[in-house]
C-alpha cells in the first residue's frame, strides 16, 4: 500500500511538473521577453533574499530597498539585455550550435560584456541617487575586476548554453548561474 502511494505521489509531483514545463514552454515561445524578465525578477529576488538571510545574517534588518532594487535591475535591465544579445548573436551568426559558430557567439557575448556590467552598475546606481561622479568613478575602478571575474563564469557559461540549449531557454538556465552571486 504505501508504496503505491508513494508511486501516486511521484507520479503526480511529475505530471505536474510536466504541465508547469509545457506551460512555461508555450508562454515563452509566445512572450519571450516577458517571459525572461519575470523568471529573472524571481532569480534575483531569491537571490537577494538568500543571500541577505543566509550570507550575510541580516535577519530581521533585512534591506527591502536593496532586494527590490535587485529585481528591478535584474527584470527591467538584465533580462531583456541579455535576451536581445542571445536573439542578436544568433541572428548575425545564425541558429547553427556548431562548436565554431558558438565560440564565435561567445566572443562577441564576451566583446559586449563591459557594456552589460556598466549598465548594471549606472542602474543601481541611479536606483540608490548616487551621483553621476560617484557612477563613472565606480565604473572607471571596479569594472575592470567585475569583467575579469564574469569572464571566469561567463566565457564557459555562454559557449555550453550556445551549444546546448536552445534559444529560448538559455535565459532561463543562465540564471541559474547568475544566481551564485559573483557571477552577476
Amino acid at each position: 500500500y504505501q508504496r503505491r502511494v508513494r508511486e501516486a505521489v511521484v507520479s503526480t509531483q511529475s505530471t505536474g511538473m510536466k504541465v508547469l514545463l509545457r506551460w512555461y514552454s508555450h508562454h515563452l515561445k509566445k512572450h519571450q521577453f516577458a517571459m525572461n524578465m519575470v523568471t529573472t525578477g524571481t532569480v534575483f529576488f531569491v537571490g537577494d533574499m538568500l543571500s541577505q538571510q543566509f550570507i550575510e545574517k541580516k535577519g530581521k534588518e533585512h534591506e527591502l530597498e536593496r532586494t527590490i532594487r535587485s529585481v528591478t535591475v535584474g527584470t527591467f535591465y538584465i533580462a531583456p539585455f541579455i535576451t536581445f544579445l542571445y536573439n542578436f548573436v544568433d541572428k548575425v551568426f545564425g541558429k547553427s550550435q556548431t562548436p565554431l559558430n558558438s565560440l564565435k557567439k561567445t566572443g562577441l557575448i564576451s566583446l559586449l560584456s563591459p557594456i552589460t556590467s556598466a549598465g548594471y552598475v549606472i542602474c543601481n546606481n541611479i536606483l540608490q541617487n548616487k551621483s553621476l561622479d560617484y557612477t563613472i568613478n565606480q565604473i572607471k575602478n571596479d569594472l575592470p575586476t567585475i569583467v575579469l571575474v564574469q569572464y571566469k563564469i561567463w566565457i564557459p557559461t555562454h559557449f555550453f548554453l550556445l551549444t546546448v540549449v536552445p534559444l529560448r531557454h538559455r535565459m532561463f538556465l543562465s540564471n541559474f548561474v547568475g544566481f551564485s552571486g559573483p557571477a552577476t
